[in-house]
């Protein structure tokens, strides 16, 4: 419950000064929100517990009596915050938020309304709810919108607190909205000089405990630098760094330089801060004031740390060389200072940053990443702003670190979650990957081993996902749909079609020997429909238009003029933990073949559904047969003799003739043909064909390939051939 002001349509801040608040237009309903704006909303704007001689309570909220635009964009930035732990205030926020584009549509008719100040503060609230209440990217909307009341007011006053707000928002999401602050120059310096003889207007003391104003001035001195990386990251990514890569190296060890240099003539209250001021002995106990400046100073030596670690990261995206003593440095200090913060407590939007780039830096550190995780996870009752979506990016990056084992360029993951802003002038190869991830996939064979681990991959690249199987179940994972489909019932094929424009289809045959009818009958209906892409999940013996099953369907898709790929995988290695031979190796410590001594280059279908993954996501198309081997060459026997060894007793591989296999496999219910078709496949490998090697898993996902042993080591800790206990009844 809030607590409301005894008197109704009055807001009360202290004895002296009362708001009287238009509560017939706005409604009653409206004061709540209002007053959660006064007392917890506007100390958290600019600064953390920013309570006296705040410019927004002592100059903006009085305007929102003759204002409807800031009134209710105040409402809606105030429900928004509430909303995050109470969810039923998510109505009034969205209500009076469109009231607010409303009333601020009405009030930019007016030259005189455009100018004031109450118009460019309900646009900078409005940012400001996107910012904390929104996963869309309309805050920079509302931000160019401010930029251009603040142009049509005569361009930034250094010396106003509504063009300072602004220069926090244009220069903090410069940093990740992948281009440089809006408006030219370091416009939110000090003015050294008027221009026209006049007195120069008092220096502003905001927040009220920064006493002298260091830390307000020396975060306005890094600003300068954080602009400049901001405009150098997006050059690096641009043209500029494709053809004259020299001169981003160049510009970096520029700012580089600048940046220590500044740095070393801070104060010594600022740059020598310890992290463990709160631990510290002292004379007496830090007042408030004292105290809320420290926690200013850890944040902004957080956010200079920060800068340090983007710096090295443009020059080197992807980590190929040694991480340099002073990003080691940096990270280690952005910890320490996460570490010395106090549960609960909300974090200053310097730490962020730090937090966000000391994410960005490290590698397959699990316990760095949780102390990240914990601290960038905000406290709504501490602060308006949180950290959901950076968190979110630096989850998927984390991942794909452990999986694949390699640094990836966060930038690039960020415009593949489809979170960067502002489109590159010139990138056309960054917008067309924008443009490709925004595609919707159909995978077929949905629960199938494949198409099941591609799922995961796709949805954290954000595309939107369609599982298609005869259940039409799917994982609880983001845009992802489940779709009724059924090979054998051809009324099911248009309904995969009907909820999104598909761009592109995985492909996994119907387990019969003439699979080309069916297939070419969907494969037709989704080219009418539109698909520009299929990837088709086939085998190793089977190149195009050879066999009955797959090859000639690879042929077919070939030659339609679409973009394909076709994917040829040897034997998986989940046949051993997940299929027949997980059964008879756990019941009867068998492996039962017709392979004789013959040797596979078993492969993972972890590494098959991550080349699948490129070959559904690439801008470029592959247009490509891939035959998709492991790193290693085992005979049954050999793999027979591991088991034997991980599992602690003994397996023995049983050697079959391919009739007596075939037989075998009717016995359990497969149709006779398709018995003795798979039976063959085992003489194939009996023979010799599949002893051979190459580089496609490395060269397409840019990762080794999962060795043999490892995956039994993996099965062996998770149990999957541990006899089952039978218990008498």
């Amino acid at each position: 419950m809030l607590d409301l002001p005894q008197e109704k349509g009055q807001m009360r801040r202290d004895e002296t000064q009362v708001w009287t608040l238009p509560t017939v237009a706005a409604g009653m309903s409206t004061v709540p929100y209002i007053h959660h704006f006064i007392t917890f909303v506007c100390r958290f704007l600019a600064y953390s517990n920013d309570n006296e001689g705040n410019p927004f309570q002592e100059e903006l909220i009085p305007q929102a009596t003759s204002s409807p635009a800031l009134l209710h964009s105040m409402a809606a930035l105030a429900a928004g915050h509430l909303a995050r732990s109470q969810p039923h205030h998510d109505m009034a926020a969205t209500k009076h938020y469109a009231m607010a584009l409303h009333e601020l549509q009405e009030s930019l008719s007016d030259p005189v309304i455009a100018r004031a100040d109450s118009t460019l503060g309900a646009c900078l609230l409005l940012c400001v709810y996107e910012i904390s209440h929104s996963r869309t990217s309309l805050w920079l909307d509302h931000l160019q919108g401010a930029r251009d009341l603040i142009l049509f007011r005569g361009g930034p006053k250094s010396n106003e607190y509504l063009t300072r707000f602004f220069s926090f928002l244009d220069v903090s999401g410069s940093l990740s909205s992948g281009a440089g602050p809006l408006l030219d120059g370091n416009y939110w310096l000090e003015d050294t000089d008027t221009g026209d003889g006049s007195e120069r207007p008092k220096k502003m003391k905001w927040p009220y405990y920064d006493d002298g104003n260091v830390m307000a001035d020396h975060f306005r001195q890094l600003m300068i630098f954080m602009a400049q990386l901001s405009r150098l990251s997006a050059d690096s990514m641009g043209e500029l760094g494709i053809n004259h890569p020299d001169i981003i190296v160049q510009r970096a060890y520029e700012i580089h330089d600048d940046l220590l240099a500044w740095w070393q003539c801070c104060p010594p209250e600022l740059r020598d801060q310890r992290n463990d001021w709160r631990r510290q002995n002292r004379p007496r106990k830090l007042t408030v004031p004292e105290t809320l400046e420290e926690e200013a100073f850890s944040s902004t030596k957080s956010c200079m740390q920060g800068c340090i670690i983007y710096l090295n990261h443009i020059l080197d995206p992807f980590g190929r060389g040694p991480q340099k003593l002073e990003v080691v440095e940096a990270i280690n200090d952005i910890l320490e200072i996460a570490r010395e913060i106090p549960e609960g407590y909300g974090l200053e939007m310097g730490i962020y940053w730090g937090l966000f780039m000391a994410g960005v830096a490290i590698f397959n550190d699990v316990v760095a990443e949780d102390l990240i995780r914990r601290s960038m996870k905000a406290d709504s009752n501490s602060s308006i702003y949180h950290a959901d979506r950076a968190l979110e990016l630096l989850e998927v990056l984390w991942k794909r670190q452990h999986q694949y084992g390699a640094k990836y360029d966060w930038r690039e993951v960020q415009i593949q979650m489809e979170i960067q802003i502002l489109q590159l002038e010139n990138q056309s190869t960054h917008l067309g990957r924008i443009m490709s991830l925004k595609s919707s996939i159909l995978l077929t064979g949905g629960t199938g081993k494949v198409s099941s681990r591609i799922i995961p991959l796709l949805s954290s690249n954000g595309n939107t996902v369609l599982v298609a199987s005869r259940s039409g179940r799917c994982p609880s994972l983001l845009n992802t749909t489940g779709v009724k489909f059924d090979w054998f019932d051809s009324t099911t094929y248009a309904s995969s079609f009907s909820q999104t424009q598909i761009n592109a289809v995985f492909l996994v045959a119907p387990p019969i020997i003439d699979c080309v009818p069916p297939m070419k009958t969907f494969i037709d209906l989704a080219v009418e429909k539109g698909v520009k892409r299929f990837v088709l999940l086939s085998a190793s013996v089977l190149d195009a238009g050879d066999g009955p099953m797959m090859g000639k369907v690879s042929k077919y898709i070939s030659s339609l003029g679409v973009e394909w790929a076709i994917l040829r995988p040897t034997w998986f290695m989940e046949n051993f933990s997940e299929m027949q031979h997980m059964f008879s190796i756990r019941d009867e410590d068998k492996i039962i073949t017709a392979t004789g001594e013959g040797k596979v280059p078993f492969v993972s279908a972890d590494d098959i559904a991550a080349v699948a993954f490129r070959a559904l996501t690439d801008e470029v198309p592959h247009n490509a047969d891939h035959l998709i081997l492991g790193p290693e060459l085992w005979s049954y026997d050999e793999v027979a003799e591991l088991l034997t060894k991980k599992v602690g007793r003994k397996i023995t591989h049983v050697k079959l003739s391919e009739s007596q296999l075939a037989e075998a496999m009717t016995s359990f219910g497969i149709p006779v043909d398709y018995a003795k078709l798979l039976a063959q496949l085992d003489t194939v490998i009996k023979n010799g064909e599949e002893e051979r090697l190459n580089s496609v898993i490395l060269d397409v996902t840019g990762h080794e390939p999962t060795r043999f042993q490892d995956f039994v080591e993996r099965c062996v800790e998770s149990d999957v051939w541990v006899k089952q206990q039978h218990t008498d009844i």
